[in-house]
């Protein structure tokens, strides 16, 4: 048994929240990870207000305090904010990108150069060789070649790498790079990257995990000078190729790697591929419930993550199977948001000026639309 409840955001498109009983995952958890989804496919996008606790309750049939728990959950990850009489609203990921870089022009180059004179003083190079050094460059600063740099930090690395080539390929034109960085390489030993965050134009992150880089930029004391830069994703086209290739009417199975996201998988999957049957539905770590999708299925389509699950599935499935990963990559609203901040880098230090590829589609920083 499942409700349904369909609402438009403001300057978003319609977003179905479904609840499904059958399923083991808790209520509040799918809840979660159905507005988690909406934010980070650009379907909510920030300002966009979301249904009272007691109108969502009432919309899908289930308690008020389970309303009430999925959106003190979404407001720890960072993602909405609750005004006090007016109502829940996804939080604004732009406003740093708006933020005035002249005020602190100077402190933030003299912060800069500290940096970069403390390692070399470290590394036992005297100040008469860094003055000299220094006054080098600047007596040919006509020539320097400003490479923006960014770092990518997320939960896979081989899904991190991909994306990272989205991105360069995008912005070939200013030869940006992107330096892909899992939760687990940076969280054990953040000081161990200092340096390099602190070398970085920016920290790119999915939407949902903006909270997560915050806190160790915190830890790091680098918040302040560290911008951070929510990516918001939508799926590859050519998965949408491979889905829409299959003969009509298969038994999907879909694998997921969090519980959270099942219901936005599998309504995604069934945006894209039509079947005559309900899916078949289990997370990565179910060995049971994936021999039964083995032998029920004839498709499996499984999250970023869930590559083991597969590989475990993998001697007994026939040779010509298809198993379909579900990756992603970061939309035209990210592509937007990053080209903003690299066009309003321009008069600051780095100067990095507009980057997009001369092939790519560019929308003029001028007439930005809101990111959707």
């Amino acid at each position: 048994m499942s409700e349904h409840f369909n609402f438009t955001a403001e300057s978003g498109g319609a977003v179905e929240i479904q609840v499904d009983r059958s399923l083991s995952i808790p209520i509040y958890t799918q809840i979660v990870g159905q507005i988690q989804f909406g934010i980070v496919s650009g379907m909510l996008p920030s300002g966009a207000q979301l249904p009272s606790i007691r109108d969502l309750a009432s919309k899908l049939q289930v308690a008020p305090m389970t309303i009430t728990q999925a959106y003190q959950e979404l407001k720890q990850l960072g993602l909405i904010e609750m005004r006090s009489g007016r109502g829940t609203f996804v939080s604004d990921f732009d406003a740093t990108l708006h933020e005035p870089t002249a005020p602190n022009r100077h402190l933030h180059l003299r912060r800069h150069l500290q940096r970069t004179i403390a390692e070399a003083l470290a590394d036992g190079f005297t100040s008469a060789e860094i003055t000299h050094v220094l006054m080098s460059i600047l007596s040919d600063s006509d020539h320097l070649s400003t490479t923006p740099s960014f770092l990518l930090v997320g939960l896979f690395s081989r899904a991190l790498r991909i994306y990272a080539d989205d991105i360069e390929r995008r912005f070939s034109g200013a030869r940006v790079t992107v330096e892909p960085l899992t939760f687990d390489e940076l969280e054990p030993h953040p000081e161990y990257f200092r340096n390099r965050l602190s070398r970085v134009d920016a920290v790119l992150t999915p939407l949902h995990q903006m909270q997560r880089v915050r806190n160790v930029l915190a830890v790091l004391d680098l918040v302040q000078s560290v911008p951070v830069v929510g990516l918001s994703f939508e799926v590859r086209r050519s998965v949408k190729q491979r889905l829409t290739s299959l003969p009509p009417g298969l038994r999907v199975g879909i694998i997921s790697r969090f519980p959270e996201f099942v219901n936005t998988m599998v309504q995604g999957v069934a945006s894209i591929y039509t079947t005559g049957q309900e899916p078949l539905v289990c997370l990565a770590d179910e060995e049971e419930r994936l021999l039964e999708m083995a032998a029920a299925c004839e498709v499996i389509v499984y999250a970023t993550g869930a590559e083991a699950a597969v590989e475990t599935l993998t001697p007994i499935l026939p040779a010509d199977f298809p198993c379909i990963e579900y990756l992603h990559t970061p939309d035209e609203a990210a592509f937007i948001r990053l080209q903003h901040l690299l066009d309003n880098q321009v008069d600051t230090p780095y100067g990095l000026g507009s980057a997009m590829s001369p092939d790519s589609s560019h929308v003029p920083v001028s007439v930005l639309p809101t990111p959707t």
